[in-house]
C-alpha cells in the first residue's frame, strides 16, 4: 500500500483551543481544570487539506508554546515541502530540524509536533487519493475501544453508560493511597458484568519497591494490566524486575519515543504497548511499531484529547486488528464531543471510523471559533 499523488504543500495553520466546564480525570499528575489542545492543518497547492493533533494536555498553556514553535520554526520548511507519503515528509522535517531541537533542549516537543504533522499528512494524502483510511487499508470501518479514566464520584453512572455501549474493558486512575485505591478497585469490580476486564493507571507515581508491594496487594483482582506503575524513564532492567515480581501484566508507551524504546520495554516484559498518536509517531509510527513489536505484545493506543486525535487513534486500532483496543476517556470533554460533530458513537464496544475520503472528519468552523484560544 502506497500513495501515488505528489503533494506540494502551500501552507500550515495552527488552531490552539481551550475548553472549560468539563470533567477532569482524577490523577496523580493533577487536575485538568481546562482542556487545552492544538490542532494543525496542512494545505497543499491545490487547496486539499489534512488535520492532525499535537499533544498539549499539560501544562495548561502548552498549546500556546507549541503553536508558536510551529509558526516560528516549521512554517517555512513545511510551506516548501513536497512528498508522496507521510513518512517521507516526517523524514525530511527530522533531517531539517532535529539538531535545532537538540540545541534548544526540546526533543520531545519536536516529537509531539511531528506526530501531529504525520496525522495531518495521512489525512491529506487520503483525501487527495479520494479514499477513506479503511478503504486504503482494506479493513472494516470500525475500531474496538475501552473506557478510560473513570472517576470514583460518578463511577456507577459512567460504568452503566459504557456497559450499555457494549464496552467490556475499563481503566481506573490510581496511585494515591493504597487503601483508597483498593477500595476504588473493589467498588468497580462489584459493578462490572461478567467477562469484563479492569485495568489501572498510576501515571508513574511509584518507585520499583512501591510498585512491587502495591501490585502484589492487588493481584487478587485479576487486573488485565497496570499502566505506568513506575517512571517511563526507569532503566529496562527495573521494568524487567517489576514484571518478574507480579502476575499483573505491565503497560506503557504514552511517554516513550521511538521504536527502539518500545522494543526495549517489550524485551523487559511490558506486554501492552501504548503509543499516543498525538505524542510520538503519529499514524506512521504506530503502524510501523505494530510490524516490529514481539508477537506476545499487544498494541493498545493511548489517547486523551480532542476528536481529531481520537479518530486517528481509533484508525490505528482498526488497522492493527482484533487484538487492539483504543483508549477513550469517559469524562465530559466538549473538544471530543463537539469539535467534529457526534462521530464517536460507540455500539457493541466499537466506534466508527470516518467513511468519507480522508483519515478523519474535520473539525467544524463553529467549534473552532467557539473554543479558540488566543496565542498572545
Amino acid at each position: 500500500m502506497s500513495f501515488t499523488n505528489h503533494i506540494k504543500l502551500a501552507s500550515v495553520e495552527v488552531y490552539p483551543l481551550r475548553a472549560s466546564g468539563g470533567v477532569s480525570p482524577n490523577m496523580t499528575l493533577g487536575q485538568m481544570l481546562v482542556r487545552p489542545a492544538l490542532l494543525i492543518k496542512l494545505v497543499d497547492a491545490d487547496g486539499c487539506f489534512g488535520w492532525g493533533e499535537i499533544w498539549s494536555n499539560f501544562p495548561p498553556r502548552a498549546n500556546m508554546h507549541k503553536a508558536n514553535i510551529v509558526e516560528d520554526v516549521f512554517s517555512t520548511p513545511l510551506s516548501k515541502a513536497s512528498f508522496y507519503d507521510p513518512a517521507e515528509l516526517i523524514a525530511f522535517l527530522r533531517r531539517k530540524l532535529s539538531v535545532y531541537f537538540l540545541h534548544i533542549g526540546q526533543r520531545e516537543v519536536l516529537e509531539h509536533i511531528l506526530a501531529g504533522i504525520d496525522t495531518a499528512a495521512w489525512d491529506l494524502c487520503l483525501r487527495k487519493a479520494n479514499v477513506s483510511f479503511s478503504e486504503f487499508m482494506g479493513i472494516q470501518p470500525q475500531a474496538q475501544c475501552y473506557a478510560s479514566s473513570l472517576n470514583r464520584e460518578d463511577l456507577t453512572k459512567r460504568l452503566a453508560k459504557h456497559i450499555e455501549f457494549g464496552q467490556t474493558d475499563f481503566k481506573l486512575k490510581v496511585g494515591f493511597e493504597i487503601g483508597a485505591d483498593t477500595s476504588f478497585i473493589d467498588e468497580a469490580v462489584q459493578l462490572l458484568p461478567q467477562h469484563s476486564e479492569l485495568m489501572i493507571d498510576s501515571n508513574q507515581s511509584w518507585d520499583v519497591a512501591e510498585a512491587t508491594e502495591t501490585l502484589k496487594k492487588l493481584e487478587h483482582f485479576e487486573l488485565l494490566f497496570a499502566e505506568e506503575p513506575i517512571r517511563a524513564d526507569c532503566p529496562p532492567n527495573e521494568w524487567e524486575q517489576l514484571a518478574n515480581q507480579t502476575r499483573i501484566a505491565l503497560a506503557a508507551g504514552e511517554n516513550l519515543y521511538g521504536i527502539a524504546q518500545f522494543c526495549a520495554m517489550a524485551e523487559a516484559g511490558v506486554k501492552y504497548l501504548q503509543p499516543d498518536v498525538a505524542k510520538w509517531g503519529g499514524v506512521s509510527g504506530a503502524l510501523e511499531l505494530a510490524k516490529q513489536m514481539p508477537d506476545d505484545c499487544q498494541l493498545w493506543p493511548h489517547f486523551m484529547g480532542t476528536a481529531v486525535g481520537q479518530q486517528a487513534g481509533l484508525a490505528i486500532s482498526a488497522a492493527v486488528g482484533a487484538s487492539s483496543k483504543c483508549e477513550m476517556d469517559v469524562n465530559e470533554n466538549s473538544l471530543r464531543s463537539e469539535l467534529c460533530g457526534d462521530i464517536l458513537a460507540i455500539q457493541e464496544g466499537r466506534a466508527p471510523l470516518c467513511n468519507s475520503p480522508g483519515l478523519l472528519i474535520p473539525p467544524n468552523e463553529a467549534a473552532l471559533y467557539k473554543y479558540h484560544a488566543a496565542t498572545s
